[in-house]
């Protein structure tokens, strides 16, 4: 019987992995063992949901509080040389709270401390593949201890790293070098070498969701291996419309009129969070008013990471008068990390898609869910009721490399102003075929497969990777 180990240190890997095709067809293996490495406070969640005969579900030792790994967590992003990087840099250096004079400038030259050496360190990221080589080479020189009772335990033939973010992944990766075990991994998401890695340590295979994503691996990441390309696991049941229950049900949930039409507004994350509330606000108004024409119903739904609490839906309700719902579910006593996307969580979220008329959003991955239903789509790009300095404005959103890819589909109207947001709505309930082919080109290009076969194709690709018997 092989053996794989995996580790699991991003909340969404439960969506992404665990509750797709890829992990069922693993687990239905008799000749496989899956030994999932998972945070403490999360191990009886984890193993009353995934564990089973074949399925061993133990402690992840967590690095991330590592000062060594955070140094060179920060010696890494920094010296990623996209526009991406460098805005966000500058995005630090203004992020201010109200408080005293004296703690405030404290704070401020802290921040420009961080800042020069960020910057720094992105400039030293235009030495290319030299500079990239010599941050492996360093870091490959920091003792590793974590996983050593891991791997005599379970003598893993095969270690699967599926974020390639988090330093988990690459202590795991160097002691499976240490002790001759193969290691493959899974680039976390669509704009993790835009932002996030060029990888600290090479998994010995590497699997991506796109031939763009396969390209940004060997540009940006010098990876010299080979790479599958298998798609997106967590989006085969937007491809084979699996788990959509009928309009009318579902909007019963809320309260909802189904003969009316529905707004989806999908809030991004932190970056944009207090511009997002006065986005609301001028919809709830515009809606009043009817400005905004068939007084749609709205649904609100959170950012998982930052999901919302049942007083703060409650009130989000009374105010706007739209529907809200929580998008994950928690499963212990912290809330910023406690949270998981179960079954419930995943059924909102397809539903959701398949069923609005319109889906509104920032910044986040909603542009290309919503174009796999061929959803009009509007990304918000002014700054509410205020005037927001460049660094901290939704206008810079778009110029992320990740989503200037993406604008050039043309598959969403990006409103830059009050006034055009209410007529990009207007025209998106009136012509839902607006921009269709655009939505079209995004669904070819980032996301590549539409057979909802990816689940299938990360899992074959896995076993594929296993050392052949001797």
């Amino acid at each position: 019987m092989k053996t794989i180990l995996i580790p699991i240190n991003s909340n969404f890997f439960a969506r992404n992995f665990l509750r797709t095709d890829a992990f069922k067809i693993l687990k239905a293996r008799q000749d496989l063992r899956v030994v999932l490495l998972v945070p403490p406070s999360k191990l009886s969640y984890y193993r009353k949901e995934f564990g089973s005969q074949q399925v061993i579900v133990d402690n992840l030792a967590l690095t991330r509080d590592s000062a060594v790994e955070n140094f060179f967590r920060f010696l890494e992003r920094n010296s990623i040389v996209t526009n991406r990087v460098k805005m966000d840099q500058i995005t630090a250096l203004y992020k201010r709270k109200k408080e005293p004079v004296l703690k405030a400038t404290i704070r401020f030259l802290l921040r420009l401390v961080n800042f020069l050496a960020a910057r720094a360190l992105y400039y030293f990221g235009h030495l290319g593949m030299s500079w990239r080589f010599l941050v492996r080479w360093l870091y490959s020189l920091v003792p590793t201890h974590y996983y050593v009772q891991v791997f005599a335990a379970y003598k893993p033939d095969l270690i699967f790293c599926p974020t390639l973010v988090w330093h988990e992944d690459y202590c795991l990766i160097r002691e499976a070098r240490k002790s001759g075990v193969k290691t493959a991994g899974m680039i976390f998401s669509w704009d993790s070498f835009y932002s996030k890695t060029f990888f600290l340590a090479y998994p010995g295979h590497l699997f991506v969701q796109t031939p763009e994503i396969a390209n940004q691996a060997k540009q940006l990441a010098n990876y010299p291996y080979e790479i599958d390309v298998v798609g997106f696991p967590q989006y085969d049941s937007h491809f084979q419309k699996r788990g959509i229950i009928p309009r009318a049900e579902f909007l019963k949930q809320f309260g909802a009129d189904p003969a009316k039409k529905l707004i989806l507004y999908a809030f991004s994350g932190k970056a944009g969070l207090d511009i997002e509330f006065d986005v609301l606000d001028i919809m709830a108004k515009a809606i009043r008013s009817g400005e905004i024409k068939g007084a749609p119903e709205v649904l609100i739904r959170p950012y998982p990471r930052f999901d919302f609490s049942e007083a703060k839906l409650s009130d989000l309700k009374r105010r706007y008068g739209f529907r809200a719902a929580a998008s994950t579910s928690n499963i212990g006593a912290d809330s910023s990390a406690d949270w998981e996307m179960d079954d419930r969580a995943i059924s909102l979220l397809v539903n959701s898609l398949a069923h609005a008329d319109l889906i509104i959003t920032m910044y986040s991955t909603f542009f290309i869910e919503g174009a796999i239903f061929n959803k009009p789509l509007i990304a918000v790009g002014f700054d509410g009721f205020k005037t927001r300095p460049y660094p901290l404005s939704a206008k810079r959103f778009f110029n992320w490399d990740h989503l200037k890819d993406l604008k050039a589909q043309g598959g969403i109207s990006i409103v830059s102003s009050a006034e055009e947001f209410i007529a990009a709505i207007n025209r998106s309930l009136a012509e839902p075929a607006y921009l269709a082919a655009g939505r079209g080109r995004i669904v070819s290009e980032h996301c590549y497969f539409k057979d909802g076969m990816s689940g299938k194709r990360l899992a074959e690709a896995l076993i594929k990777a296993l050392p052949r018997q001797q």
